[in-house]
């Protein structure tokens, strides 16, 4: 199986196997997401240096500063680690945004204080914020990009924005167009102390297209446990909002052809990538 990067198509798509899985993927450069290769233009998506460790997934997962990272599992136990993502970030008094359906809204609520967090003091003061249901895309980018100017303005040491990624948006916006949102968020995050988690467990059970684009507007993945920060499939924002959508899926659609049209197979491929790279080395 080839894994060719979709932001430098028909570059450097040298092979390497892996043991573990058997599969071929790119031997590419270990470079960092803060590191631009020679040659190659500094996409206004990409932090400018390397970033220092944000925050800890699971206590043993370094997320870094600007990161935008989908957690792709085939469980439905994302409730539990969303919780203690938004936790921990509250307790630093950093404010944190939950995009989700009312429901799992009420629930996340009920994990906070679970957890000790005073959810209710939290939202008063606006630390911890949920985007209406009934936005419109521009309406809803309007909100994001509100919510982190008020952050800054506050003084707030960081943002945390998780999204429930099993809900493609509110009901006025087609599910194409919500994960363009995704590409305009990769800005927001660049330009602020910031981490966004997007969770899509239970992946089996979403619609391919869906699951492809995902994959294509995250920079950074979190794939069975292991972290792949150079998504081969990634491409920038700046192309992801031009593209037509049947385009944005073309590779990713080759390779699972590949894999036998397995979604099971397709991440553990991913896992396998993830595992050959070498794990960044945060900035101070």
């Amino acid at each position: 199986m080839l894994f060719g990067q979709t932001h430098n198509r028909g570059q450097r798509k040298q092979q390497v196997r892996t043991a573990a899985h058997g599969f071929l993927a790119p031997d590419l450069p270990w470079e960092f997401v803060g590191t631009v290769p020679k040659g190659e233009q500094q996409l206004s998506d990409q932090p400018p240096t390397t970033p220092p460790v944000f925050a800890y997934l699971d206590a043993n997962t370094p997320l870094l500063c600007h990161e935008h990272v989908a957690l792709l599992d085939r469980g439905v136990f994302g409730m539990v680690r969303g919780a203690d993502f938004l936790s921990q970030g509250l307790r630093l008094g950093e404010w944190c945004c939950y995009l989700a359906p009312a429901g799992r809204q009420g629930e996340m609520l009920n994990r906070l204080c679970e957890l000790g967090r005073d959810a209710e003091g939290y939202l008063a003061d606006q630390t911890l914020q949920f985007p209406g249901e009934s936005l419109r895309l521009d309406a809803l980018q309007d909100w994001a990009e509100g919510f982190f100017a008020h952050a800054e303005r506050a003084r707030a040491p960081g943002v945390r924005w998780l999204h429930d990624g099993t809900w493609l948006g509110p009901l006025n916006i087609p599910a194409e167009q919500f994960l363009e949102f995704h590409a305009h968020l990769n800005y927001l995050v660049k330009h602020y102390p910031s981490v966004a988690l997007c969770q899509y467990y239970d992946v089996e059970h979403l619609e391919l297209p869906h699951l492809f684009s995902a994959i294509a507007v995250h920079r950074h993945l979190l794939v069975e446990g292991s972290l792949v920060r150079d998504n081969p499939f990634y491409i920038p924002a700046e192309k992801f909002l031009s593209m037509n959508p049947e385009h944005r899926d073309h590779d990713l659609r080759e390779v699972f052809q590949d894999v036998g049209s397995d979604v099971k197979t397709l991440l553990s491929a991913l896992a396998g990538y993830g595992r050959l790279q070498k794990p960044a080395k945060p900035g101070p």
